[in-house]
């Protein structure tokens, strides 16, 4: 188990204890759940701009200033980059599927209810739960991703610096959950370490 801090030298703020009832109620908001936290918004919005702009651009190629190398090249790095970001995408959401797989098979095999005891402070949290036992920093995370209902805390990939070190740990590397079903004290404090440390927090 990784201890960034001993708790109790630490600025304690909260604490919760969580309890979830019913597997099927949650297992019925996984997928969904799971979508819209890892929703890649930018990079469709990127894809459909460039759906839109490389007809337009051929057009404009080929009646105005066709034949020409120069235009041809322009055409053809809008083809990779959007076959590129689509092969992106795809990859994605077999990630997602894979989450939501993984996701059911270990809320499946655990007792239920599930509870789990989490501990808030200004350094960071301390989470006891079927899945996941530590005391971390808050940016020992490559992000958290909020909303009203859950609290997702990804890990560095493995390739990294913090990826290497916490795969000592913890070895898949395996995101977690924090259910908080509109919690207003744990939404503010999300807030403010959004303010806190640029980049760590992801509001969806």
């Amino acid at each position: 188990m990784y201890i960034a801090f001993y708790p109790q030298e630490a600025t304690f703020l909260f604490e919760r204890n969580i309890k979830l009832e019913s597997k099927e109620t949650l297992f019925s908001q996984i997928p969904a759940m799971v979508r819209h936290l890892y929703f890649l918004k930018k990079r469709i919005k990127l894809l459909i701009g460039l759906l839109v702009v490389w007809p337009v651009y051929f057009l404009a190629s080929v009646f105005f200033i066709w034949p020409n190398k120069l235009a041809v090249q322009g055409l053809v790095i809008l083809a990779f980059a959007i076959i590129g970001l689509v092969i992106s995408i795809i990859s994605h959401y077999f990630a997602v599927f894979s989450e939501i797989r993984r996701l059911k098979k270990l809320y499946n095999n655990l007792e239920w209810p599930i509870e789990s005891y989490c501990a808030f402070f200004a350094e960071g949290l301390l989470i006891k739960a079927d899945d996941m036992e530590g005391v971390f920093h808050w940016d020992d995370f490559m992000c958290i991703m909020a909303n009203s209902t859950v609290l997702s805390f990804n890990f560095c990939p493995p390739g990294t610096p913090k990826g290497k070190f916490f795969k000592k740990y913890y070895p898949r590397l395996d995101t977690f959950y924090i259910f908080i079903n509109g919690d207003d004290e744990i939404q503010e404090l999300m807030k403010l370490m959004s303010e806190e440390i640029d980049g760590l927090i992801e509001f969806r």
